[in-house]
């Protein structure tokens, strides 16, 4: 069921599928989620490039932003964070970090990353942030719940952020094998 949710199909698809009900899916999900722990940071990172994402639960007046940390010579996903587009949503993912030491953060010209990191290893613009922008995509395809025009979403914030926390922990893990 994890992995049908992770290469874009959506529950009813799954139930489908799989012949189960929705109520199964749904709880393998929240039980899967639940049993992952949080990768440790590393004590220092060269480079990390932050991105927030836009999506909904139960509609499109409802906003949910995916914040994250993405580490492009691992391609690891270190700290994410799902909320409203503003400057606190911002503060809870650079809490997250605050036990690693970044060289360099890398983002769009977001205001909040401007009032929010320190402006000497601050990098703004589309050169620096090509890797993670990229990512955003693989998000979107692998998670039908992300899709920009779909009628799949999440009617609940905590299946939403089930779902990212396993796609998330999902790709790390893949990484650690190349």
């Amino acid at each position: 069921m994890v992995a049908l949710t992770l290469n874009g199909s959506g529950i009813r698809d799954t139930t489908r599928v799989l012949g189960v009900s929705i109520n199964t899916v749904l709880k393998t999900l929240r039980q899967a989620a639940a049993q992952l722990d949080s990768q440790p940071l590393p004590e220092r990172v060269t480079e990390l490039e932050l991105d927030e994402m836009w999506s909904f639960v139960g509609n499109k007046q409802d906003q949910r932003w995916l914040w994250y940390a993405f580490e492009p010579k691992t391609r690891q996903i270190l700290a994410w964070h799902c909320g409203r587009r503003t400057d606190e949503s911002c503060q809870k993912l650079l809490d997250q970090l605050t036990p690693c030491r970044v060289l360099r953060y890398c983002t769009d010209d977001w205001e909040s990353y401007q009032k929010l990191l320190p402006p000497a290893q601050h990098w703004i613009g589309k050169l620096w942030t090509q890797r993670i922008e990229r990512h955003n995509l693989n998000f979107r395809t692998h998670l039908k719940r992300l899709h920009r025009k779909t009628i799949c979403f999440s009617k609940t914030e905590q299946m939403h952020d089930a779902v990212i926390k396993l796609y998330i922990h999902y790709i790390n893990q893949a990484q650690h094998h190349f």
